[in-house]
């Protein structure tokens, strides 16, 4: 998880790409109490370069042009504009009533960010903060970005770093391989960590494919066991299946399957590999919705594992419809939704009231969905990397993520 700070360490910030204040005004606001000056057009009488996490192409290039000319350790702040980051300080911004409406996509991508550390109250600001030399090695996907970490700095802390270049080289496959549209499919197959995932990443794409028709599968791979901390873990496991067939009811889904795996320790190495691979064999879906890799939980960067372990061969041409939960995938493409599916999705989520209680998880849709939407007529969104099998596991295996050991 990100830092938790007070302000930004900076009293001259200097400005590249656009104006940040719409997407962090907390930042300047916390910032002025510190007595920071007002935000001016970098140069060179700046002490933090600020810039929004640069989109493929002439931003990343200015940038990195930028960062050549400054000294190694020369402080930068990207922030959170039309690229999701790898954050590691939130800046939380001042506490309001807790609402699901938000005014513009950069409200609902700061009460997201709000979420998940403060339980959904206020609104915080995701940062990647890092000297120019480190930042530079970042962007352009280097090995050397998580070489000898400054100990001395919170900010630069090992594992942070290590999951940061995994997530740039994941990134780098994302704007290689743009993705398909969602369209109708006759078989689909939901394959999600946890209890719950179902609904937040794909609700509204499973309430469109039970209105057309479309034969669904869901599976569980992990048994809830740690969902629940006011009880044991049976009792937990036993309070997350049951939420999860009252969510299933509402949204009209039949075919359920529950793998057990032990949830926090889940591996390839286990009966659930086999027994999805026999799912999978058995359904030959056209449409496989999982979690991305990069998505910032340990189960569910294994789920991946689990499944590219347990990928039948004869599904290569499957196309994989991957989303993220903990960690935004940067993309529009998706599924727009009105009102009614709205209200649908937030019933179903509201049936795992256990999980309410731990995350408002209601607040982390609503603002997520409403930043996806940003270029949308519709209000909501759920977005996807759509790709056929065997691209999505080719990118997975480019990125060397897979191999990942010290997690």
């Amino acid at each position: 998880m990100p830092v938790v700070g007070e302000f930004l360490p900076t009293l001259r910030p200097g400005l590249i790409h656009g104006d940040p204040r719409p997407w962090i005004p907390g930042a300047f606001q916390l910032g002025a109490a510190q007595g920071a000056q007002e935000p001016m057009p970098w140069s060179e009488g700046c002490d933090m370069l600020l810039a929004p996490f640069p989109a493929s192409g002439v931003e990343t290039e200015t940038l990195l042009r930028i960062l050549r000319d400054l000294s190694a350790d020369f402080q930068v702040a990207l922030y959170e504009r039309d690229v999701p980051l790898w954050p590691n300080l939130l800046l939380q911004g001042e506490a309001h009533a807790d609402t699901l409406h938000f005014a513009d996509a950069a409200a609902g991508l700061r009460a997201y960010r709000s979420a998940f550390r403060h339980l959904g109250r206020g609104f915080s600001e995701a940062f990647l903060l890092e000297p120019a030399g480190r930042l530079s090695q970042l962007l352009r996907a280097s090995w050397r970005a998580e070489f000898r970490p400054n100990r001395q700095d919170p900010y630069q802390y090992r594992h942070h770093l290590a999951t940061a270049l995994d997530y740039q080289r994941s990134l780098l496959e994302l704007q290689q391989h743009p993705s398909t549209q969602l369209r109708p499919k006759a078989r689909i197959v939901v394959v999600m960590p946890h209890f719950d995932d179902e609904v937040l990443q794909c609700g509204a794409a499973i309430l469109q494919a039970v209105a057309a028709g479309s034969e669904v599968r869901v599976i569980w791979l992990t048994d809830g066991r740690m969902g629940v901390s006011s009880v044991s873990e049976e009792e937990s496991a036993r309070i997350r299946h049951q939420e999860a067939q009252q969510a299933m009811e509402i949204l009209g889904v039949e075919d359920l399957h529950f793998l057990d795996a032990p949830e926090t320790r889940l591996q390839v190495r286990g009966t659930w590999t086999a027994e999805l691979r026999s799912l999978l064999e058995e359904f030959h879906p056209d449409r496989v919705h999982t979690v991305w890799w990069a998505d910032n939980n340990l189960d569910h960067f294994e789920a991946n594992r689990v499944l590219f372990a347990a990928w039948p061969k004869s599904l290569m041409d499957c196309e994989i419809a991957a989303s993220g939960l903990w960690q935004p995938l940067p993309l529009t493409s998706g599924l727009g939704f009105d009102a009614g599916v709205r209200a649908k999705k937030d019933e179903a989520i509201q049936a795992y009231a256990s999980q309410l209680k731990e995350v408002d998880y209601l607040r982390v849709d609503h603002g997520l969905a409403h930043w996806y939407a940003r270029e949308d007529q519709a209000s909501w969104k759920e977005a996807f990397w759509i790709l056929p099998a065997q691209k999505y596991w080719q990118a997975l295996t480019r990125t060397g993520v897979g191999k990942r050991l010290f997690l």
